[in-house]
């Protein structure tokens, strides 16, 4: 599937909640705007968990690279061709030497594109600046400071942007895909900004994820533990980033099937953690808590799963994503102790919230009606259990496509309760 400016646009409005609506760095409203910060205009659509926010980004990108790295490098792809494309058509306008510095830094930092130090300089003569230009901006991403760790604030909520589950819609070849490019980013980047820059180090933690999608789980963990070593020897244990790398490396634990060892390093984080008031004590015991259920240890992981509730439900609300993910697990180690009724109540209360919040056909809405399906089938009841999947079917086809794994997994589920009822 190639890609396309118009496939760009579907992909982030569809996938990731947010819509490169418009890309217009033509002349503002007044003469004295033209020569502010705001050198180029984006319009981007950011869905809160609770309604549409958009936010019109009016700044350098070197002022918003940060957020502009968290998300799919297809958008940076995007964002650099609308740049140029802007240019060619606009060359004789006051605004065109602002934009040709824009993308001079593009190709020196390795935005959107592999890095370019000729094709930098050739931007940068058409903006009528220097090198020394270059230079401050990025000595302002240098010293930015790391606030959002993949999550974008608007109004104290919180939107997740779930990429692997973006890479994984698309398919085998679009995890590939995204591997090189990340490999391309994290290598251009590093070079820029440090090996240890936090850019860099969302980019590793991305890196790593997509090596676990594809299989790579050895090749992930010795990737991570190489950057642990690193965050230690240069930052020591009590750094926020010391902590990501260390959950990182238990993540590799996990996907290896290394139970002990990933329990011993979590438990070991979560003191950590909690004597630094780490923002990270809530996700460390999540992940703890899967460590414990994968043992079958129900009840050390029902009691941490139900600290993390009632944190997110106080702190972050019902409707946060994080929130709903904990309520979830708690549903599901609830039915691994064969506690339907409790297990029911909160799988119906998340179906609720992600349909008011993500709508009915949202890939999140459509696992959690599928988890309840499940809850249905163990009691025996098969009716509802086969309303809900064949809802969950129709539904996943149109929005997946038939032969996307989440659709598969549903119909072998609903072949599964076709079966047990004898049909």
């Amino acid at each position: 599937m190639s890609f396309t400016p118009d496939l760009a646009k579907t992909i982030i409005a569809k996938n990731f909640r947010i819509e490169l609506q418009r890309f217009n760095p033509g002349p503002l409203e007044t003469t004295s705007e033209l020569s502010s910060p705001a050198d180029f205009r984006v319009s981007i659509y950011q869905f809160n968990i609770s309604s549409k926010l958009r936010l019109i980004l009016l700044t350098k990108i070197a002022e918003i690279l940060v957020a502009l790295m968290e998300v799919d490098y297809r958008v940076r792809i995007q964002i650099r061709e609308c740049l140029e494309n802007k240019y060619f058509g606009n060359q004789n306008q006051p605004f065109a030497a602002n934009i040709a510095f824009q993308v001079a830094f593009c190709y020196q930092i390795g935005f959107g594109i592999k890095s370019d130090d000729n094709a930098s300089r050739i931007w940068l003569e058409k903006s009528n600046k220097r090198s020394e230009d270059l230079e401050v901006e990025k000595e302002a991403v240098q010293h930015a400071n790391w606030t959002s760790k993949s999550k974008f604030e608007f109004g104290g909520k919180f939107l997740k942007v779930n990429i692997m589950h973006e890479y994984r819609t698309w398919g085998l070849n679009q995890l590939e895909e995204a591997r090189r490019e990340c490999e391309r980013e994290v290598g251009d980047m590093a070079q820029e900004f440090g090996e240890l820059h936090f850019i860099s180090l969302n980019l590793y933690a991305t890196l790593g994820n997509l090596l676990d999608e594809l299989g790579e789980f050895a090749k992930s963990k010795s990737l991570r533990m190489r950057i642990r070593d690193q965050i230690q020897k240069q930052s020591g244990v009590g750094s926020p980033y010391f902590i990501e790398s260390i959950i990182n490396v238990t993540n590799s634990h996990t996907k290896l099937g290394e139970w002990k060892e990933a329990q011993l390093l979590q438990e070991k984080v979560l003191k950590l953690a909690e004597s630094t008031e780490s923002l990270d004590v809530p996700s460390i015991k999540n992940h703890l808590a899967s460590t414990y259920r994968s043992q079958g240890r129900w009840k050390e992981a029902e009691e941490l799963e139900m600290q993390v509730m009632e944190m997110s439900l106080r702190v972050l609300g019902q409707e946060h994503p994080d929130t709903l993910i904990s309520m979830a697990s708690l549903a599901s180690t609830y039915g691994n102790q064969g506690r339907w009724k409790e297990a029911e109540e909160l799988e119906v209360k998340v179906i609720e919230t992600f349909k008011k919040a993500l709508g009915q056909e949202h890939p999140d809405t459509l696992t959690s009606m599928n988890n309840l399906a499940l809850t249905y089938s163990s009691q025996g009841r098969w009716k509802e259990a086969e309303e809900l999947e064949v809802q969950v079917i129709k539904m996943s086809s149109r929005v997946l496509g038939q032969e996307h794994p989440s659709t598969m997994t549903c119909m072998a589920n609903l072949a599964s309760t076709y079966r047990r009822q004898g049909r």
